[in-house]
């Protein structure tokens, strides 16, 4: 089976261009984020998008790997300011992420968002479909509680919305979220 990764800046624009159609109102998302390549005038993006000088800032590699916060690959909290400084120090710069070695070029900024729980979800394609995996325990080290991780088969040409989603969520998911995480996950599956 084919497949082909796209950059987070993608994914995120596309959802935000789409977001009503697929989770209409009762989920937001206002789609703030810019892609920083070796290209770009760094110092003149603030005249575009006012907002990088209003909101506290999260800045990371936009490269088709995972495990950034395990590598020191995100600066959260961060001014427009120290936003600017990190790329910049990192810009065209050699990292290791696991075995592979090569150059920082693409860098996404996007609203900083306190939180103090972190979620897990990602879909995966199949031969029989695609498995829909998530958990209340997300965060950097997913793999380290991966019992707490629910996977859901969604069959070739099964319809999502037939699907009894909240039933298969993590046995720890609290009542009151329930309805609201297997109506994200409808959406977000139907998008994908």
């Amino acid at each position: 089976m084919a497949q082909r990764g796209i950059r987070e800046y993608d994914g995120k624009i596309m959802l935000a261009k789409y977001w009503t159609e697929y989770f209409g109102k009762d989920f937001k998302f206002p789609g703030k984020i810019v892609l920083v390549d070796p290209k770009t005038k760094i110092d003149d993006l603030s005249k575009k998008h006012k907002w990088l000088k209003e909101e506290k800032l999260v800045v990371k590699p936009d490269q088709l790997f995972g495990k950034r916060g395990k590598h020191g690959l995100i600066k959260a909290n961060a001014t427009f300011e120290e936003a600017k400084k990190w790329i910049k120090e990192r810009m065209n710069k050699e990292t290791t992420v696991g075995k592979v070695t090569d150059k920082l070029t693409h860098f996404i900024i996007e609203p900083y968002v306190p939180h103090k729980e972190e979620f897990y979800f990602a879909i995966k394609s199949n031969r029989d479909g695609d498995t829909i995996y998530f958990s209340n325990h997300g965060g950097v080290d997913i793999e380290s509680v991966w019992k707490t991780v629910a996977e859901i088969q969604i069959d070739v040409g099964q319809d999502i919305d037939k699907i009894n989603i909240e039933s298969k969520l993590p046995k720890d998911t609290p009542q009151q979220y329930k309805k609201m995480f297997a109506d994200f996950t409808k959406g977000l599956y139907k998008f994908y």
